[in-house]
């Protein structure tokens, strides 16, 4: 469990693009792009981080009704009500 603690367990994760690694420990030569390289240095160095509400939901929801929901709103393929009822829909089947 120490081990999945330390930078170094996700050190392939990391080198294959596309995530920030938690841990502080984890070097900022294992990220391939600049963007993500910029990006892990902005989390590494903040005093705050903070999550947005669907981190907490159940997956069904967060990844995936509030997700769709929300993006479906957001780029007008649903209106608002109806995205909250798909919202609502993921909760009332968890």
């Amino acid at each position: 469990m120490e081990f999945f603690s330390t930078g170094e367990s996700i050190k392939t994760w990391v080198q294959s693009g596309g995530v920030i690694a938690p841990m502080n420990d984890a070097s900022l030569d294992w990220y391939t792009t600049e963007s993500d390289r910029r990006m892990a240095k902005l989390v590494q160095d903040a005093s705050t981080l903070r999550f947005d509400g669907s981190d907490l939901m159940p997956g069904r929801v967060g990844a995936g009704t509030f997700w769709k929901g929300m993006t479906d709103y957001v780029s007008g393929a649903a209106n608002l009500d109806d995205a909250l009822k798909q919202i609502q829909a993921g909760w009332d089947n968890k």
